[in-house]
Order: C-alpha cells, then structure tokens, then sequence
C-alpha cells in the first residue's frame, strides 16, 4: 500500500512538473484521453511478451512453482495488484520520461538524441539501490542520505550491464511509439509489461543452473540479453514495416 501509494502521488506530481515545464496536456498527448488505444496496447503488450515467457519456460530457465495456491484468495489479490501497479507504473513512467522528458529535449533535438538521453536515464533509475543504508539512524538529513546512498547500485556497471542496455533499448523504444503513435500506446504496452513479468515471478521459479542463464540478467531474473535481442528484431520488423508503408 505505500510503495502504490508513493506512486500514485509521485503520478499526481508530475502535473506541476510540466505545468513549470511550459507542457500542457495535449503536448505530452495525455489528451485527450484515448481508453480505445490503451485497450488495444494492452493486449498488444502481453503478446509481445508471450514469446519471452514461452522461451523461459520450454528451456527450463523457469519453472512452475508447485507452492502456488490457485485457491488461495492471496493469488488473486496479487493479480489485482499487479493489474494496478502496472497501470500506475504506467502512467507515471511514461508521462515523466517520454511525456515531460522526450517532449522538452525533442523541442531542442532530434529525434535519435532526445530518445537515447530519455533510454540512458530511463535504464539509470531502474538500478539505483533503495535499500543502501542499513540500520539508519533518522535524522532531520536521513532522507537525503538515503537517496544519495540508493545511487550506489550504479555503481558497479559490469555486474548489470546485460540489464541496462535492455531497459536502455526499451526506453528507446518507447520513444519511438511516442513520437508515432502517441503516449496513450506506451502507458498500455508498459502497463501490460509489468504485469506479465510480475505475475510470471510470482508463480515461477527459476532454475539457477541452466545453459541459458547468459542470456539472462542477475538484475530480475527477467531482462537481459535476451529481452534485448527481441526488442531489437521487434524494432527493426517495425521499422522496416514503416518504410515499405511510406513508400
């Protein structure tokens, strides 16, 4: 309830956050709401990440957790949850960094320039380390320290860099569904990400000796090379789909 309740206030946030930005609504394409694209962007989401899931479980990498109580009421509420941070992951994440971000340096930049600044930091902020300080002594200063302290899980590149170029193509990759398609497609494709992935954690496990493992990060046990690698086939399958349209 916290953490969802952080986010909730942090999405609330972001609306001073473009107002002092000079952004109205219609610029970051928040407006005017299109639940019909949300709704198609969803389950477009959860088919891309379908092969990812069916890879990892006909390889072994993961396998069903048999201590999953499908009758148990506490699944079901984990579903809900995870249907409701997706969504609210989705929103805050992808009006900061592609609504505010992308639209402020896009006005100044190009495309390539403004969407690998967006990926680098958007991929930066999934490795800090919120749980850097241990046994912290509250201070007037202590929530100062402990952000600070959260930046050191950056640093130590090598042990994730599998990971952060993964989250850095995706980011980039939304860039590219924002500028062609519109903010409401990267909030259902994202939204429908993290639910996936979540859900797949919770009712799996995964095998820790397995020849695949290198295509897979330490990070989360998800995203790596080989979610790199597919979004990169995606991307180009796009682009080249774009091109043959145009011409």
């Amino acid at each position: 309830i916290l953490s969802r309740g952080i986010l909730l206030f942090a999405a609330l946030g972001l609306i001073p956050l473009w107002r002092i930005a000079g952004l109205s609504a219609t610029d970051l394409h928040l407006r005017p709401i299109k639940l019909s694209q949300l709704l198609k962007a969803y389950p477009l989401g959860l088919s891309v990440v379908a092969p990812l899931i069916l890879f990892f479980m006909v390889s072994g990498f993961r396998v069903i957790d048999d201590r999953v109580d499908y009758s148990d009421i506490d699944i079901w509420l984990f579903v809900l949850t995870a249907l409701l941070s997706g969504l609210l992951v989705g929103i805050f994440e992808e009006t900061l960094f592609r609504g505010v971000l992308f639209t402020v340096l896009r006005r100044t930049l190009g495309f390539v320039f403004s969407a690998c600044i967006v990926g680098v930091l958007y991929s930066c902020v999934h490795f800090l380390d919120a749980q850097a300080i241990e046994n912290l002594q509250i201070h007037w200063y202590s929530g100062y320290a402990h952000v600070w302290a959260a930046f050191a899980g950056l640093a130590s590149p090598a042990g994730y860099w599998d990971a952060f170029i993964a989250v850095f193509l995706l980011g980039v990759f939304f860039c590219w569904i924002r500028e062609h398609a519109g903010l409401w497609w990267c909030i259902g494709l994202h939204a429908a990400w993290v639910f996936a992935i979540r859900l797949f954690k919770e009712v799996t496990v995964r095998d820790i000796y397995n020849p695949f493992e290198v295509l897979v990060s330490s990070y989360d046990n998800f995203v790596g090379l080989l979610v790199f690698f597919w979004l990169l086939f995606i991307f180009v399958v796009l682009r080249l789909g774009r091109s043959v349209q145009s011409t």
